[in-house]
């Protein structure tokens, strides 16, 4: 056979294998069922902001403390869905708002947006400054808890006080040129998407649960996978995701820690294996302002695992934030 009759056979083999591919795709997407948006009660909103739709919920009463703001991490099928064991109950004594950052649960998911750590930081800020009113508490989880610091950080008038579940990936890098490269492949329409599908697959994100997110197996229900997998397999999920995945929603949050004024729970699971807890001690050491609540029997989800503890841990934290801003005013009121 001819070079040139071989290279046209090359051709037409890859033009058929990515012709499967995005049929294996888009099979995928039309099995997949949608997310479950009940887990959290309240009231449904939409911020329309300048990247896209972001979507968040409200409850609890009107109260004179500060609102209370759920941040959810970063992951495949993140969402607020990761706070249902605590938003209701908290919405008993806060007026409370978790939101879906863009390109996560149900705000939009653009492939157009610069996702990366500074567009969830503004993201925050505008939400917080347009949406909530402030100065607001701040109840933040793994990556979400790095961008929660910045914000508290730049714009301290904004938060009054935070409690930050190990926030994670914070120590890591920038990506470099490679990483640049990799993030290209991942956007790709067929190979990108083939990638995240699996990635994302029911067994993929159970096998991950089960070694990462949660010490006992038990809470890596039929449930929370299944609503995972329906989350991550929304149209234009994959986008936010490989930016994740290439290292652009990274970000080094210690030394806006170590300058933070506000009062800061730092919460930690103590077999946490993805961000260890010798990493909340580096962060202690340079913010004596700052405490440490080390959860045991526990990895990623101290605020799922042991849900009680976590959420009177948080309302004694905020309560004892605004008796504290109270006596600087000298004033209760």
């Amino acid at each position: 056979m001819s070079k040139l009759g071989s290279f046209w056979k090359s051709v037409l083999a890859g033009g058929a294998g990515m012709a499967a591919l995005a049929a294996v795709n888009a099979a995928i997407r039309r099995q997949a069922s949608e997310p479950d948006d009940s887990a959290l009660f309240g009231q449904p909103h939409f911020f329309d902001w300048k990247y896209g739709r972001v979507f968040y919920k409200t409850a609890g009463p009107e109260s004179s403390r500060p609102p209370l703001v759920f941040v959810h991490g970063i992951g495949a099928g993140s969402s607020s869905f990761m706070w249902r064991k605590n938003f209701n109950v908290l919405a008993e004594d806060f007026s409370v708002f978790a939101l879906d950052l863009l390109g996560f649960g149900f705000s939009e998911k653009p492939g157009s947006a610069p996702y990366s750590a500074d567009l969830y930081v503004e993201l925050i800020t505008d939400f917080i400054r347009e949406v909530c009113g402030y100065p607001v508490n701040v109840l933040a989880s793994s990556l979400g808890a790095a961008y929660a610091v910045r914000v508290a950080d730049e714009h301290p008038e904004l938060i009054n006080a935070l409690v930050l579940n190990a926030p994670g990936d914070s120590f890591r890098s920038r990506p470099g040129v490679a990483s640049a490269a990799f993030y290209g492949l991942l956007q790709s329409p067929v190979l990108g998407t083939s990638f995240h599908n699996v990635m994302a697959s029911e067994r993929s994100i159970r096998d991950f649960a089960r070694k990462h997110l949660f010490y006992d197996h038990r809470r890596v229900t039929d449930r929370l996978v299944a609503h995972l997998y329906a989350t991550s397999h929304q149209s234009g999920a994959q986008h936010a995701i490989a930016a994740f995945v290439a290292g652009y929603l990274n970000t080094d949050m210690r030394g806006a820690f170590a300058r933070l004024n506000q009062p800061s729970i730092l919460v930690w699971g103590k077999q946490d294996l993805t961000t260890p807890v010798e990493n909340a001690m580096a962060l202690l050491r340079s913010n004596s302002r700052a405490r440490l609540e080390v959860f045991d029997y526990c990895r990623m989800m101290p605020e799922q695992e042991h849900p009680e503890r976590f959420n009177e841990l948080v309302r004694e934290a905020f309560l004892t934030a605004k008796l504290a801003k109270a006596a600087e005013g000298g004033s209760l009121s």
